[in-house]
């Protein structure tokens, strides 16, 4: 029964190895411990402070980075004994501010540093707009951070707060910063024992601390106050226990969606949504609905949009943007697709209208989703929310519409005064307003244009083409109905087709994005280096928004970004500075955000003065590069849509380059089993191919020295001759293994200059085997001045090999003819030199493997020749060599019978070399009176 339970795994183990994996990667993470209150005063300053010393005295590295100048002498005393890093000073309106400094503190990199009030807005001129970036900085550098932080100031309770002590607070960081935090201890007296401290003058000056018991700290407010801190503390423990023990999780996760709006109001309405998702161990959806009312929107409404999707994304939402004027249809929609259960809406607490345009958004919501609940958040004087669209230019008149609608009527009305002079039918008039009226519709912006042209239309029937004739006045019983027919038929068609047309303006512009993010992806995914997919990038990013882009790409070595690349777009910017984007300012926001894996620079809270938006192209592994946007103005801001398309092609170069750098690393590792398994063959093959030729040597040699009297003259010379073939064989083989060494690592150098061929030649012919003495060698030239462009030393161990092939793979007395003659190749003039035989020629199964290192033959032909002596290296450095000229060579079975080795070079025009005689290190071969139909024996 035990083996069954053998390789079953424990699941506390399983969760330990999960922890412990966590812990490592952030271990190079700094803690953060943050001193919680409910209020002003509660002493959270002074708990630090004396945390501070404590931890000091047990061996800490501890500095005060940053402590709000207070005017209580006791928390100030307590600073006493502490290093202290020196403030940032920053002239603002005249006026000279202190921060804290922040390249201070990552230079001094302390163990623990303290920095106080956590939620603070840094002065114009930081690299961070809010403090809470700056200590997130500082835990990126693997600094511990003690600081303190009031619940007021915590995003998701504004609301909650604002209506406890009807003050907005300013100055809030995100929930996550409060919820990831390492530790965070609550600072907490009772309500009365705060208000004694503030009426003694311990808190504020006495001016002020009148001021602020009449206002903010009443009791009432700071026991409410109190109360909120304490249930936030319980919650955030409650949270920390659910990550750290799954196993006490058992509710099922609910997704959480909320509608953005440009409203002031809607603020609200996504801090509740974040607050549900937090609750229901969810994800947050932002979805923004852009319809063609909200493309006409003032500056003030759009900013506004924008401070709500920030507002979302710092909360942590994920924003989507739709398309259409059907918002509770669009919102469905995705809901049901995503899965989404939980939904939030914005509505107002007044209902006063009793007429309505349309079915509102949250009726008509509730209709169309099935399978989520919709959550209503009141908001005070939230604007009405329809679940249709309509336009605002189709709510009030302009002067466009009315030109186009007058037009429309006057060509309807020309038109029909032509046919009624032919007699036509009055039917035949009607339709005629109608087609003009739904063509002029199709330039038109508004739905207020299609009543004027229906009203316009029923006037102009009944002036002209009604008897009375040019009178306002219809005698008959059928013209009211003619006219009623008239005006709603006008109208629902122009209303249909102004509609229609935005609908495919919308449908135009969704295509052409997403052909962009298509168009990206099958690029990017072509690419076949990290440049190549950053110019790809650059170019689709620039297709999308038309901004010049500039891209930094990591280098392979040393983590710093290598010389920025500019894509410009002409007539971007007016002032033409384009080289302003790569200055040392904006190189120092890269390499920032290279360094933080955080974007920054324009639009964003950090290192806000750059004129780029600067963005991280990541992927799993790290930065590979970074990408600047420019902006020209300091507001410039593109929608949020064109936003998520930009981070998705971001996101999707920083993918492709993990990928393309992940192919390169197995590709370097790949090369590097393949040496490694080289060497280890090639140890193995010498240890056992070198054993014979030594050990003849040795055996020959000890025999000349201990019986040298003893054996006759004849016998020495063979002997002799033994050992010096077989030290001949050891120096060639190991000639071979330098040279396929070196040009396999390409760590030869090609010398390629005009040579002739016949030196080439004959200079290797006086490096061969000299077992060449028992076979015959032709030389054919079929021109004796052909020179060729080649280093004369590589070419030369070609041939010397090819040569040596030769003889020893055919019998005695075999011919082996060179042959060098000049052909046409893809255009270019070459010389084609071969190396034939006459012997027992190679089987077809050997010729796909004759020139693979190490492959010495095993085919029946071979009749002759000690082919198993050999290491296989000779046909491999040939192709080698050949290949380093740019050229490659061949085999192919010869007539009669043999084979033919054969390359080729390219010839040099001789008449384009001034000299002969300035050529440097040419081969001094032997004499060229060996030519054509001579013998070399």
């Amino acid at each position: 029964m035990e083996s069954e339970f053998e390789f079953k795994r424990d699941p506390d183990a399983i969760l330990r190895q999960i922890a412990e994996a966590e812990e490592a990667e952030d271990d190079t993470r700094g803690k953060l411990k943050i001193f919680f209150g409910y209020a002003a005063g509660v002493g959270k300053t002074y708990a630090m402070l004396e945390e501070a010393h404590g931890v000091k005295q047990k061996g800490f590295d501890v500095v005060a980075g940053y402590i709000e100048p207070h005017t209580r002498a006791e928390t100030m005393a307590l600073t006493d004994g502490l290093e202290k890093i020196p403030p940032l000073e920053l002239e603002h309106k005249g006026i000279t501010l202190k921060e804290f400094n922040l390249d201070a503190a990552l230079a001094r990199k302390p163990q623990i540093i303290l920095v106080d009030e956590l939620a603070h807005t840094n002065a114009p001129g930081s690299r961070h707009r809010k403090r809470y970036q700056d200590i997130e900085e500082l835990l990126r550098a693997g600094i511990n951070v003690f600081t303190t932080v009031n619940v007021q100031h915590l995003e998701g309770l504004n609301d909650k707060i604002a209506s406890i002590t009807h003050v907005s607070v300013a100055e809030r960081i995100p929930d996550y910063v409060f919820d990831k935090a390492s530790s965070v201890e609550l600072i907490d007296i009772e309500p009365d024992d705060l208000i004694e401290r503030l009426e003694a003058g311990k808190i504020y000056l006495p001016e002020r601390a009148g001021t602020a018991l009449k206002n903010f700290f009443t009791k009432k407010n700071l026991a409410a106050l109190r109360e909120v801190a304490l249930r936030r503390m319980a919650d955030r423990m409650s949270r920390n226990a659910d990550v750290s023990d799954p196993f006490s999780r058992i509710e099922v996760s609910e997704d959480v969606l909320v509608y953005v709006t440009d409203d002031p109001g809607n603020v609200k309405v996504i801090r509740t949504a974040a607050n549900m998702a937090e609750s229901f161990h969810g994800s947050l959806t932002a979805l923004v609905v852009e319809t063609a009312e909200s493309r006409k929107k003032e500056q003030k409404a759009a900013s506004q949009l924008k401070s709500n999707i920030e507002l979302a994304e710092e909360l942590g939402a994920h924003v989507v943007t739709m398309h259409g004027d059907d918002i509770a249809f669009q919102i469905a929609q995705y809901s049901m697709t995503a899965g989404i259960t939980q939904l939030v809406i914005g509505v107002s607490e007044s209902r006063r209208r009793l007429l309505r345009p349309s079915e509102d958004l949250v009726s008509r919501l509730t209709r169309l989703s099935h399978s989520a609940v919709v959550n209503v958040v009141p908001v005070k004087d939230y604007p009405v929310q329809r679940g249709r669209s309509v336009s605002a230019s189709g709510l009030k008149l302009t002067a466009g519409d009315v030109w186009k609608a007058l037009a429309a009527i006057a060509v309807a009305t020309a038109a029909g005064c032509l046919i009624y002079e032919m007699g036509l039918a009055s039917s035949v008039i009607l339709m005629l307003y109608m087609l003009v009226v739904m063509l002029f519709a199709m330039k038109a912006d508004g739905f207020f244009y299609g009543i004027i042209a229906a009203l316009g239309s029923m006037l102009a029937y009944n002036f002209f083409f009604t008897m009375p004739r040019f009178t306002f006045n219809a005698y008959g019983i059928n013209y009211p109905f003619i006219f009623v027919f008239m005006v709603l038929t006008t109208l629902v068609a122009s209303s249909l087709t102004i509609r229609l047309k935005r609908q495919s303006e919308a449908g135009a512009r969704r295509a052409y994005r997403t052909e962009i993010l298509l168009e990206s992806s099958r690029k990017l995914q072509a690419t076949s280096g990290v440049a190549e997919c950053f110019n790809v990038t650059a170019g689709q990013i620039i297709k999308l928004l038309n901004r010049p882009v500039v891209m930094y790409q990591m280098a392979p070595a040393g983590g710093r970004l290598e010389e920025p690349e500019i894509f410009d777009v002409p007539g971007t910017f007016g002032d033409g500075s384009v080289r302003a984007l790569v200055s040392s300012e904006e190189k120092a926001v890269a390499a920032w955000v290279a360094a933080n894996n955080e974007r920054a620079g324009a639009t964003t809270d950090t290192l806000l003065d750059a004129r780029c938006l600067y963005l991280p192209i990541r992927g799993k592994e790290g930065v590979f590069g970074v990408v600047g946007l420019a902006l020209e103005k300091e507001d410039e801001e593109f929608g949020p849509f064109e936003k998520n398309m930009l981070l998705m092609i971001v996101d999707e170069c920083g993918q492709v380059a993990e990928q393309l750098a992940s192919a390169r690393e197995r590709a370097d590792l790949k090369l590097k089993m393949e040496k490694e398994e080289l060497r280890s063959n090639l140890l193995r093959i010498i240890s056992h191919d070198l054993r014979t030729p030594l050990t003849s040597i040795s055996g020959d040699a000890d025999i000349l020295l201990s019986n040298a009297d003893r054996l006759s003259d004849e016998k020495k010379r063979q002997m002799y001759r033994d050992i010096y073939e077989d030290s001949t064989w050891l120096i060639s083989l190991v000639e071979n293994l330098l040279a396929i060494t070196r040009v396999d690592d390409g760590t030869v150098k090609i010398d390629s200059k005009p040579e002739m061929l016949d030196d080439i030649i004959q200079g290797a012919l006086q490096h061969v085997n000299r077992k060449v003495k028992s076979h015959r060698v032709k030389v054919e030239l079929a021109d004796e001045l052909l020179m060729v462009s080649a280093d004369a030393r590589l070419v030369m161990q070609v041939i010397v090999n090819l040569v040596n092939n030769a003889v020893d793979y055919t019998p005695e007395g075999s011919t082996i003819t060179i042959v060098a003659s000049p052909v046409f190749d893809k255009g270019k003039r070459k010389a084609r030199i071969s190396v034939s035989d006459d012997g027992p020629g190679i089987s077809d199964k050997d010729k796909a493997h004759i020139f693979d290192m190490f492959y010495n033959g095993s085919s029946e032909k071979q009749v002759s020749g000690d082919y198993r002596r050999g290491l296989g290296l000779g046909l491999s450095l040939c192709r080698s060599i050949v290949r380093v000229h740019g050229e490659d060579i061949e085999v192919r079975d010869a007539e009669p019978s043999g084979c033919t080795f054969s390359f080729t070079l390219p010839i040099v025009d001789a008449s384009s070399i001034e000299s002969l005689e300035d050529r440097q290190d040419a081969p001094k071969g032997g004499s060229s009176d060996n030519r054509e139909g001579d013998q070399w024996t």
